[in-house]
């Protein structure tokens, strides 16, 4: 069993991560500047006994200190996941958390002789080779990134090897791409919520949903998997690399229309159609994006996502009407 701190706890991803952690049999100790949503409470009640939470802040050393001990493993998910207009607004703030926290929980960790650290890095990371076609692959593309968002979490990468190598810590990291499902909604961490969350909460919401037109092709994967493959990185015993691509490589080019049918079936009433003019759902940018190669995770780890992307949505769809008042 595996007594996990998870960094960011109140988060999209720390939070479906920690159900799939709690699920499995282990300890969970989430941490963050926000209290975890009622509705993950209620829906995790029957592992209460092996859920922990405490509230702080990275930037905080003792807080940090005190979360880090009794756990055997880190998943380090803080992060601020700012738009332009934060990183004009905050610079100093997204370094602050994305790199100086990191650093923090690093110290913390490597002084309670934790077994594990994973570090949940970002296919922006690739910087300009994200907006183009093929794969992106950890050895061979360059790491050149052109978003604070981006710098800031290959920095924090790189630190975290890097120290993690200094102070006897083992640290691997995994680059994402745009992650969809479960526990995804407005946090005020993250500027960009997806297309998918938007689309859920209108839905949830009883309100109608107005799609910009077909969804570009884009490198996502659903959280439960991405979750599996996390949980992966943190059990594997002498991992072969320090970076891993973590991807479900499907074609997501029409997944809105697909998620919006879906949701028909299991919310009675649910209308959408499409309008460029009169559009209330945000695709942030509209061009075509490349993909993860997972080789390594696939071959090194054994990852292979559970679910398809019809299989997703209809889960996706499932969990939205079991969990309207989420998006309350």
């Amino acid at each position: 069993m595996m007594r996990v701190l998870v960094t960011g706890g109140a988060g999209f991803v720390g939070l479906a991560l920690a159900q799939a952690l709690l699920e499995r049999g282990d300890q969970v100790h989430l941490f963050d500047s926000r209290p975890p949503p009622f509705v993950f409470l209620e829906a995790t009640r029957p592992y209460a006994e092996r859920l922990t939470v405490q509230q702080g802040s990275v930037c905080d050393g003792e807080s940090v200190r005190i979360a880090c001990q009794g756990v055997s493993h880190v998943f380090h998910g803080a992060a601020v996941t700012a738009g332009a207009q934060r990183e004009a607004s905050e610079p100093l703030n997204v370094f602050e958390v994305n790199v100086g926290g990191t650093v923090r929980v690093l110290r913390a960790a490597a002084d309670q002789g934790v077994t594990r650290f994973v570090y949940p890095s970002s296919l922006t990371v690739y910087g300009a080779d994200v907006e183009g076609d093929g794969l992106l692959a950890e050895a061979s593309t360059p790491a050149v990134p052109d978003t604070l968002y981006g710098i800031t979490k290959y920095a924090a990468e790189c630190t975290a090897l890097r120290l993690g190598a200094l102070w006897g810590l083992s640290v691997v990291t995994a680059r994402i791409g745009s992650v969809f499902g479960p526990w995804e909604g407005k946090t005020g961490a993250r500027d960009l919520v997806s297309p998918c969350a938007q689309i859920a909460a209108l839905a949830a919401q009883g309100k109608p949903v107005i799609l910009p037109g077909p969804y570009p092709r884009r490198e996502m994967i659903y959280v439960p998997d991405l979750a599996d493959g996390l949980i992966a990185l943190l059990a594997k015993q002498d991992p072969s690399y320090e970076r891993y691509n973590l991807s479900a490589n499907l074609d997501w080019s029409d997944t809105l229309m697909h998620w919006c049918a879906a949701l028909e079936q299991r919310l009675p009433g649910f209308r959408w159609e499409l309008s460029a003019r009169h559009s209330n759902i945000d695709y942030y940018q509209a061009t075509p994006r490349a993909g993860l190669d997972a080789t390594r995770a696939h071959t090194d780890l054994g990852f292979t996502p559970r679910f398809g992307r019809d299989a997703a949505l209809r889960h996706y769809a499932d969990w939205v009407a079991r969990h309207t008042s989420f998006f309350a």
